[in-house]
């Protein structure tokens, strides 16, 4: 009994090992028939070579004329006011001046002058290693894209034209951005205005066949310091100095797909 109990088994044991063998063939079979992708570049490493890699994505994407969707996420709190009143009703507030969330678009070919940073111009945006604290690239094996991590310095008040967020994005004048307070007129006005500029964060993400970029997101966090003048229902509050958190993410989608030929560029 024992004998055969111990054949059996045998046997058994065996059996399973072929059909272990089997799968871990089959397993092999389609690890080895998955294609791997074809990089048009060696993935970069290093502050200095991964700013130098964003820097040459953006370029591209300014010359090369994609089609682009643009669109721009915006929000505002933590309001700090010796005012009662005012504090406790800035969320309606922040509603209102924070309501335009802007959005436009380009087809294949169009130029990239309005959209596109650096807004405005023809020219690309191009960072420096002192205008950024970090740079890295995540590349995860198997996956079409990797993706560009980079964190801007902060700064304060910064303008269009001097400034480390200038060369990303479009910002008003003082007068501007002040103006944006008129949905509000009937109840307060705002008289200064000064803004601190967080770490900003860079998100790009980039088709490891092409080094075209396909996705773009730049975040950015604020604290705005002005002074406010109560008006009608409001008018007893007199001028007194108000703070808040301004929040906004500009983001891009690039299709670099050619609607004129048959070839998808991807």
């Amino acid at each position: 009994m024992n004998k055969k109990l111990m054949r059996f088994f045998s046997l058994t044991l065996a059996v399973l090992m072929i059909f272990s063998l089997c799968s871990c063939a089959n397993n092999t079979a389609e690890e080895e028939e998955e294609p791997e992708i074809q990089y048009a570049s060696e993935i970069p490493s290093g502050k200095t070579e991964v700013l130098a890699r964003f820097n040459e994505v953006i370029k591209t994407a300014k010359e090369g004329k994609p089609a682009i969707s643009y669109s721009l996420g915006q929000g505002a709190g933590g309001c700090e006011c010796e005012n009662a009143t005012i504090k406790g009703g800035f969320k309606t507030i922040a509603n209102k001046i924070t309501n335009n969330d802007f959005a436009m678009s380009t087809e294949y070919g169009q130029p990239t002058t309005d959209i596109f940073p650096l807004m405005g111009t023809d020219e690309a945006a191009a960072l420096a290693l002192t205008d950024i604290r970090s740079a890295i690239i995540t590349d995860n094996k198997g996956d079409q894209n990797y993706t560009i991590i980079i964190k801007l310095n902060p700064e304060t008040n910064p303008d269009q034209d001097n400034s480390i967020y200038g060369k990303l994005y479009k910002i008003e004048k003082d007068e501007d951005i002040l103006a944006h307070f008129d949905v509000v007129k009937d109840f307060m006005t705002a008289e200064s205005y000064s803004a601190t500029y967080g770490t900003g964060t860079i998100k790009a993400i980039v088709d490891k066949t092409t080094d075209h970029i396909i996705k773009l997101e730049l975040s950015r966090d604020v604290r705005v310091e002005t002074e406010v003048t109560g008006h009608g229902t409001l008018e007893s509050v007199g001028t007194v100095p108000m703070s808040f958190d301004y929040n906004s993410t500009a983001h891009y989608d690039l299709n670099w797909d050619n609607p004129e030929t048959e070839e998808v560029e991807a």
